[in-house]
């Protein structure tokens, strides 16, 4: 029978080799989700490259940019921006009847299918949007004006990301100014958030950044007044 000094020693190799093996797996689940959390912004910066260059492709065609509702002759609302905006972006979807309501019969069919480059979420929440546009007095969107890209500042946001906005895609809805939380900086994930400048322009921006330095740039006079990288570089985890 061994000595209880080397059963001692014996137990003590036994601890230290499973600590090692927590340690290190703790270790590569840390590296793993890290490189997850990696991938999945870099999926929603170029969700957010997209909008911004339909946008683009919006006003080079009509010489504006959408009105944040689409509305028929008599100004009753049929959808929004975002379902204006598909042909205007990369990917294939089924013939869509603006001339009717996004969730008339005819469209029935966008209640139940998201648009990746709008829906990043699976499950209950798949077809909400998580890209909003950032509407009222003084914005890009506010509804009674009509705004073209050249005539803004190029550090004017246009639309940003949202974690939960209860906001079907296709239908009309977006964030007033008056009505951000202070949670928007925190983004989908928890980290930050991505923001769509007038250029096309996307900047993922930490989590940290003040409320206050983003309204700088809701406004089209906020655009002209303030320069982004002086205000918002020192949060930039990327963007160019």
């Amino acid at each position: 029978m061994a000595s209880p000094s080397k059963r001692l020693k014996v137990f003590a190799i036994v601890v230290g080799a499973t600590l090692g093996v927590v340690v290190l797996t703790a270790g590569v689940a840390v590296v793993v989700h890290a490189a997850w959390q990696a991938a999945r912004r870099l999926q929603y910066s170029n969700n957010m490259k997209q909008v911004g260059l339909g946008l683009l492709n919006f006003e080079s065609v009509y010489g504006r940019l959408p009105p944040t509702v689409h509305r028929d002759k008599a100004g009753r609302p049929l959808c929004s921006w975002r379902l204006r905006l598909v042909p205007f972006m990369e990917g294939i979807m089924r013939e869509i009847e603006y001339g009717q309501r996004w969730d008339a019969p005819a469209n029935q069919w966008l209640s139940k299918s998201p648009w990746p480059l709008f829906c990043w979420l699976p499950g209950e929440n798949g077809l909400h949007t998580n890209v909003v546009a950032i509407t009222g007095r003084g914005t890009a969107f506010e509804e009674s004006r009509v705004v073209r890209l050249k005539d803004i500042a190029p550090d004017t946001i246009l639309a940003i990301e949202i974690a939960k906005s209860s906001i079907r895609w296709a239908e009309p809805g977006d964030l007033g100014i008056g009505d951000i939380p202070e949670s928007i900086t925190c983004g989908v994930d928890g980290g930050g958030v991505h923001v769509i400048f007038a250029d096309g322009a996307v900047w993922f921006l930490r989590a940290d950044v003040p409320l206050g330095e983003l309204r700088k740039f809701f406004t089209i006079e906020g655009g002209k007044r303030y320069r982004r990288e002086e205000v918002l570089r020192p949060y930039a985890i990327d963007g160019k």
